[in-house]
């Protein structure tokens, strides 16, 4: 074809817009800071939460149960077996955007039932909800992240990861506003903010203990900004045009992805050590890092006696974690990478279980929820660089999947082998577990790495 031929053939109809179908970063990035704000408020303030209905039931002589937390995390990870699989091929078929505002708005029943019905049996049902709408809208938004011009892949992962850690900040100081806004506006209206910023940040202990009623305003915020998120992202969070320019969204060329998929060894590689043994990694920090932090001295039923600094801690290492993660993505970085970032996670989360003053969790959970970042990172972004283009959201929901068997295994076997209602249970053990399964899957992933090179292999299917 001689170049005459290829001008006439580039005509201004099939001239391709290099923005069409992009993420508008403007928008998704603000609504990702909300959206893991609203998991960290409920991470910082439903174990006090509980424990305040506990207190409730026992002044009447009733009774709640103690074990509360660890069923709602256990039933919260059960429908991310199901959950991202689903999201990816939905995403595939219908777009990220749709699913991404889809599962917003769904989730703006977690909250409403919280502050209406807290009752046990619920519990269990809010958390399946609250998994399936987190798992949907996770994999959409990451999925979506990742459709920017190539020169823009390692600045939006970055944003998106730095994301995480700016909200999830923002949420257990905001928690401990709303909770103790009676003791706190008090100091406020008195001119007293040097006393009001050392209760704030625990530096002093607070007189009072909430009840079930000082939580009642963090639902009702969190219902109010999810269904706003919801409805932004549905009308603004994609540019107009098709990203990846394939005319195919039918149920064949996914199931096409599938078996596409499968037949390729660096995705089970990845996948059976990053997610399914990976997996149970994220999990016991999930299910049991608040009972590690009761047996540490830092919470004791509704009272905060350093548990927002551990969540503060978590948080704000998910901001450099982020930045960081910034710097390796859209590099098609090798496998030793991936290597490093599992076993490092797994050697942390047994820190965290040997700990055994204040100081020595701080400095472990520091590490563990930096790595925590490239982690997450590493089912999305680093995957999907390592798989052909159009199957980015089909890799991601099925690597994500993958993570949530392997979390949701791990939740049910723990909580049966290291109930916290049982006498003479033990934080550090389940920690155990889960690293000895992580340095598991990073051994199997230097041997695969060595017989077949991950990177070399993503470059020969490009």
């Amino acid at each position: 074809m001689t170049p005459l031929d290829l001008d006439h053939r580039m005509t201004p109809e099939h001239s391709i817009d290099p923005l069409a179908g992009t993420a508008r970063l403007p928008v998704v990035v603000p609504v990702a800071v909300i959206s893991f704000f609203y998991v960290s408020i409920l991470e910082y303030a439903l174990p006090l939460y509980f424990g305040a209905l506990s207190d409730a039931q026992e002044a009447v002589g009733g009774s709640y149960p103690a074990d509360i937390w660890s069923t709602l995390a256990k039933y919260q990870v059960t429908p991310w077996i199901i959950g991202p699989l689903l999201a990816g091929l939905l995403s595939r078929r219908y777009g990220e955007r749709v699913i991404w505002s889809g599962a917003l708005l769904g989730k703006v029943a977690v909250p409403l039932l919280l502050a209406v019905s807290p009752e046990p049996h619920l519990i269990k049902w809010i958390a399946l909800w609250q998994g399936f709408t987190g798992a949907l809208m996770w994999i959409a938004g990451v999925s979506l992240v990742q459709m920017v011009p190539p020169g823009k892949k390692g600045l939006s992962n970055g944003l998106m990861m730095t994301s995480v850690g700016v909200g999830s900040v923002l949420g257990p100081l905001a928690g401990r506003v709303l909770i103790y806004r009676g003791e706190l506006s008090g100091l406020a209206t008195g001119g007293s903010w040097s006393d009001f910023w050392a209760k704030l940040f625990s530096f002093e202990p607070m007189r009072t203990t909430p009840a079930a009623a000082d939580f009642q305003m963090i639902f009702w915020l969190l219902t109010g900004s999810t269904l706003v998120c919801g409805l932004l992202v549905g009308r603004w969070g994609q540019r107009p045009g098709s990203f990846d320019q394939h005319d195919a969204r039918d149920w064949s060329q996914t199931w096409k992805d599938v078996n596409q998929l499968i037949r390729t060894p660096t995705f089970w590689a990845l996948v059976l050590s990053m997610c399914v043994l990976g997996g149970p990694v994220f999990q016991a920090s999930n299910q049991f890092l608040p009972y590690r932090a009761e047996e540490l001295g830092l919470k004791s039923g509704a009272a905060d006696h350093g548990w927002i600094w551990l969540q503060l801690l978590k948080t704000l290492m998910w901001i450099p974690g982020g930045l960081a993660v910034g710097l390796l993505a859209g590099r098609r970085a090798p496998g030793i990478a991936a290597v490093i970032m599992l076993s490092v996670f797994s050697v942390t989360a047994w820190g965290i279980g040997e700990s055994r003053t204040a100081w020595q969790i701080f400095i472990c959970v520091a590490m563990f929820e930096f790595v925590r970042q490239f982690m997450r990172w590493s089912h999305a972004g680093y995957l999907s660089e390592h798989m052909p283009s159009d199957l980015r959201a089909t890799a991601i929901g099925c690597s994500i999947t993958f993570s949530g068997l392997g979390s949701v295994i791990y939740a049910w076997v723990a909580d049966h082998f290291w109930n916290p209602a049982a006498s003479g249970f033990d934080a550090s053990n389940p920690f155990a577990a889960a690293a000895l399964l992580g340095l598991a899957g990073a051994v199997g992933l230097v041997v695969f790495d060595r017989w077949i090179p991950i990177r070399r292999e993503a470059e020969e299917v490009e």
